[in-house]
């Protein structure tokens, strides 16, 4: 069987590919098994390695990356610093001041897309209603932004409050409202039509939360603290929603179309 690459362009011989994601304390990821996953239902001879490396070996291991692999992921906390490592940048990498996938030496943001797909699909009237966002690093200026695309008015609540300052001052750039800025008071209640936990501590501490949806970008027993704050009857968009999605977009740009798969599929495939 010929390999992806093969198949597209007629040319020989086969070969296999190499991916991977790197960042920092990530031994948790669940990744490597989407994608295998996905190179399994494609047809696709590759493999995918998790590179978990500290700051000082990070532009090193980037550089390493861009010039020997086929594509590569980034996850916590270096999403910025890559940004300012490739060539090139995606039109929602520029937008959005990180990138998350990488193909050659231009960067994407596949957060972005599956974050703005999966909320547009479960709030289709999300126009006009009130966003909070909790958190102020890359997971938070990218929910911002998609969010806001979505016509969303967004609220930040964070401990980093000139980090928050930083994504309501982007959103204005980008011609968006200006953001309400809120301290993070973890007694203090939180009520909105939307929350977002862009939070990436699995052990934190959150207030009470009313909302009508929740989105979580941590997953596993990582994201169990913030599910637990909320009250009431909530839609939930997961952590494993997004981590799935922002992965099948992110094999769309290295492979060259969209190949779905399921949890089933990558938990028994």
């Amino acid at each position: 069987m010929k390999c992806w690459r093969s198949f597209l362009t007629g040319n020989s011989p086969e070969r296999t590919f190499r991916f991977a994601i790197v960042g920092e304390n990530i031994g948790y990821t669940l990744s490597p098994q989407i994608h295998r996953a996905i190179f399994r239902k494609a047809g696709v001879s590759a493999g995918y390695e998790t590179f978990d490396v500290s700051r000082g070996a990070l532009a090193s291991t980037v550089h390493n990356l861009m010039r020997n692999y086929d594509g590569f992921n980034v996850t916590k906390p270096y999403k910025a610093d890559v940004h300012a490592m490739v060539e090139s940048l995606s039109h929602e990498a520029i937008r959005c001041g990180n990138v998350n996938t990488v193909k050659g030496s231009t960067g994407f943001n596949t957060d972005y897309i599956a974050l703005k797909n999966l909320v547009s699909t479960s709030i289709p009237d999300a126009a006009g209603h009130k966003a909070i966002i909790l958190g102020s690093g890359s997971a938070a200026m990218t929910s911002a932004i998609a969010l806001s695309d979505l016509g969303m008015n967004i609220g930040i609540v964070c401990r980093n409050l000139e980090a928050g300052y930083g994504i309501c001052d982007r959103l204005v750039d980008l011609g968006f409202r200006e953001a309400d800025v809120q301290d993070f008071k973890p007694d203090l209640p939180i009520s909105s039509y939307a929350a977002v936990n862009a939070i990436s501590s699995g052990t934190f501490g959150f207030p009470a939360i009313s909302c009508h949806v929740a989105v979580n970008f941590n997953y596993g027993e990582r994201g169990t603290n913030f599910l637990r704050s909320i009250n009431g009857m909530t839609t939930i968009i997961t952590g494993e929603q997004i981590l799935l999605e922002q992965a099948i977009e992110a094999e769309r740009i290295w492979l060259g179309r969209r190949i779905e798969v399921t949890w089933d599929e990558v938990n028994h495939g």
